[in-house]
């Protein structure tokens, strides 16, 4: 007798999506840190780009929780970088945070599969878009959500 584990609701199917990449080169440790009353593992890493006033950071963490129904392993990474506004007529360069976290609560007490992580995190980022046409997807919902509207479909 066996016991399999598998995530639930995930769809397998495969739109051809052309995936910016982040420059990982250009990332140096910073920091890792564990908290001594949670136990939570936070490494800090700085892109080695840009204005050193204005840095941009990515986080990861990872923290085990005891729940009710069992051990919950929280997992997230962090991007934090600048949106920038440049006032030709003035002169005036405005720079204020930006930043965009994927996490996921993992049930720590159970076997899970990379292979399904990896399907799980293409899941999470196709439910930002509605479709792929050519590799360029639709920012139809993307552009809802960044004007207030949660209501995608």
């Amino acid at each position: 007798m066996t016991i399999t584990y598998s995530i639930d609701h995930l769809s397998t199917s495969v739109e051809d999506v052309s995936v910016e990449v982040a420059a990982k080169s250009e990332m140096t440790l910073q920091s890792t840190t564990t908290d001594p009353k949670t136990g939570d593992v936070v490494s800090t890493y700085v892109l080695a780009s840009g204005d050193n006033s204005f840095p941009a950071t990515v986080t990861y963490r990872v923290a085990t929780q005891k729940r009710a129904d069992g051990l919950v392993r929280r997992i997230s990474v962090t991007f934090s970088t600048w949106a920038t506004s440049d006032d030709s007529v003035t002169g005036l360069t405005t720079k204020k945070p930006l930043s965009g976290t994927v996490s996921f609560l993992v049930p720590a007490d159970m076997t899970i599969e990379v292979a399904d992580m990896d399907d799980m995190l293409g899941n999470l980022v196709s439910f930002a878009y509605l479709s792929v046409t050519t590799k360029v997807r639709s920012t139809a919902w993307l552009q809802k959500l960044l004007y207030g509207i949660p209501q995608v479909s």
